[in-house]
């Protein structure tokens, strides 16, 4: 454990104030006025942004978590799903700019259908499809360059093989064939190795809270002018 490093702490607690942050926004009851379509549809737009919200700050919070106790394996398995659901915002965000500029309104209803209901392991019994994560990756990575390369790199902690596996818990001595096993026995530091990480996903993630706030007014716009 590197728990006596002023870096570490540093940004372990910039991490913790940026859930804060995003913790904030968090309401207990939203109420649906009617039943109507176009009701439902800022309904959707309420409900997905509090699930997306409350997911990131969930996945942060575990992995930060995980970081303090040097479990450096889940704690960037998590930040992965966190860059993940970042990107969903952003694309999602990007979409709606798109369809309330246009005034499409069945455009931003599918899309927001597809982002609550949308799953992919039910064939064509389950009319909403979620959306492509690594699209969404690519999307963010043209407004923050090397998003994409960061997510690769913690993709490869998901799966059983050098990093996810060999790289975590064994060290080899030295020209000897000789292994010590353990829980991150090679002493890696937690902020190079994925805190980093966790922590600019949350920086955009506060960044687009307010932008899809400023996109909730746009949506009752577009539900006025097509009634």
């Amino acid at each position: 454990m590197d728990s006596a490093d002023p870096t570490r702490q540093t940004t372990s607690d910039q991490v913790k104030q940026l859930i804060g942050q995003l913790s904030d926004y968090f309401i207990d009851v939203r109420e649906e006025v009617n039943s109507g379509t176009d009701v439902r549809s800022l309904h959707l737009f309420d409900v997905w942004q509090q699930v997306s919200l409350r997911r990131i700050v969930d996945l942060a919070d575990g992995a930060e978590t995980f970081y303090q106790e040097g479990r450096l394996l889940p704690a960037c398995i998590l930040t992965r799903s966190v860059m993940e659901t970042v990107a969903i915002q952003y694309v999602v965000w990007k979409k709606l700019s798109a369809f309330t500029d246009t005034s499409d309104f069945q455009g931003a209803h599918k899309l927001l259908m597809s982002v609550v209901f949308g799953r992919r392991d039910k064939g064509d019994d389950w009319v909403n499809k979620s959306m492509n994560v690594l699209t969404a990756i690519d999307h963010l990575e043209k407004r923050f360059s090397g998003f994409r390369s960061e997510y690769d790199r913690l993709s490869e902690y998901v799966h059983p093989g050098f990093a996810g596996g060999y790289g975590m818990y064994v060290r080899k001595e030295r020209d000897k064939l000789r292994s010590h096993f353990g829980q991150n026995p090679l002493r890696l530091e937690m902020n190079p190795w994925g805190r980093s990480e966790l922590k600019c996903a949350l920086l955009v993630a506060v960044t687009f809270i307010e932008l899809l706030l400023q996109m909730r007014p746009r949506i009752e716009l577009l539900l006025k002018n097509h009634d």
